[in-house]
């Protein structure tokens, strides 16, 4: 082997481990939650990719001032995924005062779920309505990732739409999850989410991606 050639692999090489390395590096969305106009909260998503293995983490905090009440929700999830599928999940929230905990694992040829102590089953083609992934949109049942009620859905294409992002004009693809539960989701051409969309109490709650 040539000094020129051997020169050029080891180039090729370290080209090749930096792009490896900076595909590996995690990634993070961040959020904004509004109520109607108001800002009153925030979500961050986590992804990080080691091989067909993704490790999700998911931070969500709102605070809500509604006339003379006040509302409060905490939530910590995290997912692993591999092959393109969900392996576990596992989720605490506060919501307004009200502990949950919920775990979903593989098993068999589906999931076993524990939701606040009790055990029950899921099918394989149930997912948790974690919203960030385009995957959400392929299930006829999901299941609420603070109490694991599930919910009966069908998802439709409303079109292509173009969001203002970060300052930026995104093309993206609006859907609609309906039945059970209702969300309105849009994702840019890499399966991004930009933006969530639904009501709640009365009021439009939108999570927007910075």
């Amino acid at each position: 082997m040539t000094h020129a050639l051997r020169a050029a692999l080891t180039a090729a090489g370290l080209l090749l481990s930096a792009a490896t390395a900076q595909a590996a590096e995690p990634r993070t969305l961040n959020y904004r939650i509004l109520m109607g106009d108001d800002p009153v909260g925030s979500e961050t998503v986590r992804l990080e990719h080691q091989s067909d293995v993704t490790k999700v983490a998911v931070t969500a905090s709102t605070r809500v001032k509604v006339l003379f009440i006040n509302f409060r929700y905490d939530h910590k999830r995290e997912e692993v995924w591999k092959g393109g599928m969900l392996d576990s999940m596992s989720a605490q929230t506060d919501d307004d005062g009200t502990p949950h905990a919920i775990r979903m694992m593989r098993s068999g040829s589906g999931y076993a779920v524990t939701v606040d102590g009790k055990a029950g089953q899921a099918g394989a083609d149930t997912l948790p309505l974690t919203l960030w992934t385009p995957e959400v949109l392929k299930r006829p049942t999901l299941l609420s990732v603070i109490d694991g009620k599930p919910y009966s859905v069908r998802t439709d294409l409303v079109g292509t739409e173009t969001l203002t992002v970060g300052g930026r004009a995104v093309p993206a693809q609006h859907h609609r999850i309906s039945g059970d539960v209702e969300r309105d989701l849009w994702f840019d051409a890499q399966g991004t989410l930009l933006k969530t969309r639904f009501k709640r109490s009365g009021y439009d709650v939108t999570y927007i991606l910075d």
